[in-house]
């Protein structure tokens, strides 16, 4: 195994580099739908590929993510239909995340268990129980596309917080005009710690170096509202110290309602991906550890495997204490 280029993909992803084969209980295998978008990295040059019965095909002559990204949902369909003129890639590739330009937004608080996670972490609770109920859903910046871990890569938790987890979610990728074109796999880690002491932290809780993840491809889909299985397994030590399953249908809001409010007055020009909760949430006696594995499984997409790191945050600086204006 073998690092991907940190230029490639943001600070020092760690891509992993294997054949790009479908294996049973690995990035893909016999559930994989496809066809999907793939970002590869081929001699040090990055790729995006098409994946399709059972081949990787090369699209970086025909076209980027960001300029497909550009067209309508049906231009998008039919440009990868007649892919059968397309070259292979063949030998060892290193995955890359299925961004270039993207920005990578998500929704809290869209199961009923997010609601209750949120809540017990919280010393004011009231947010989580009246934005679970509202109209308008939180939704908030979670990273910019070069800076997305891979499969493979390694996520991190904030070095100044006691209590951080993963968070297992179903990425959904739209074109400029809001209509969701793929699906994901998505690694949302969050310091629950630094959220729980004051909602306003919720950017420093959410968005720093390694806290997301998405891949391992994007695979298209007709109907991203289906429901879907979501499935986290968390391995320290070789030995599995947490594993859950749920189904998307518990969203109270589907993906396409969310990406309609993440649209209406937020213009995507090169499309971009919104991670859309999680209802999977570690017991409280769980936190990231450096070597812990986490794999997520959608089950439309395959499997996205992590391994943890610690990022390391500076100390705080003492805060001035200031005379009030007069």
């Amino acid at each position: 195994m073998s690092k991907s280029p940190s230029e490639a993909n943001g600070p020092d992803p760690g891509g992993a580099r294997e054949r790009f084969e479908p294996q049973a209980g690995s990035s893909l295998d016999e559930r994989f739908e496809g066809p999907a978008l793939a970002r590869v990295l081929v001699d040090g040059v990055p790729r995006l590929a098409l994946w399709r019965a059972g081949r990787l095909l090369d699209l970086s002559g025909r076209t980027t993510l960001d300029q497909l990204l550009a067209r309508r949902r049906s231009e998008i369909f039919e440009l990868l239909e007649d892919a059968d003129e397309l070259p292979p890639i063949d030998g060892d590739v290193a995955w890359l995340a299925p961004c270039e330009s993207q920005e990578v937004w998500a929704a809290g608080v869209t199961y009923l268990r997010s609601r209750e996670a949120r809540m017990d972490e919280a010393e004011e609770k009231d947010f989580y129980a009246r934005v679970y109920e509202a109209d308008r859903p939180e939704l908030f910046f979670k990273a910019a596309g070069w800076r997305v871990v891979p499969h493979g890569g390694e996520v991190g938790y904030r070095s100044d917080s006691s209590w951080n987890v993963p968070e297992p979610e179903l990425a959904v990728l739209v074109n400029r005009f809001g209509e969701i074109v793929a699906v994901a796999c998505g690694n949302d880690v969050s310091s629950r710690q630094i959220e729980g002491e004051n909602p306003l932290y919720l950017p420093q809780a959410k968005t720093y170096d390694l806290s997301c993840s998405l891949g391992p491809v994007a695979t298209l889909v007709a109907d991203p509202d289906a429901p879907d299985s979501i499935e986290i397994e968390i391995e320290r030590a070789g030995s599995v110290v947490y594993a859950a399953t749920t189904s998307t249908e518990g969203l109270v809001r589907p993906p396409s309602q969310l990406v309609a409010v993440l649209t209406s007055a937020y213009s995507l020009p090169v499309g971009g991906w919104l991670m859309t909760g999680t209802a999977l949430v570690p017991p409280n006696q769980y936190t990231m550890q450096p070597g812990d594995e986490i794999r997520i499984t959608v089950g439309r997409v395959g499997t996205l495997v992590n391994r943890v790191r610690m990022v390391e945050a500076a100390p705080l600086p003492r805060r001035a204490v200031a005379e009030p204006a007069r």
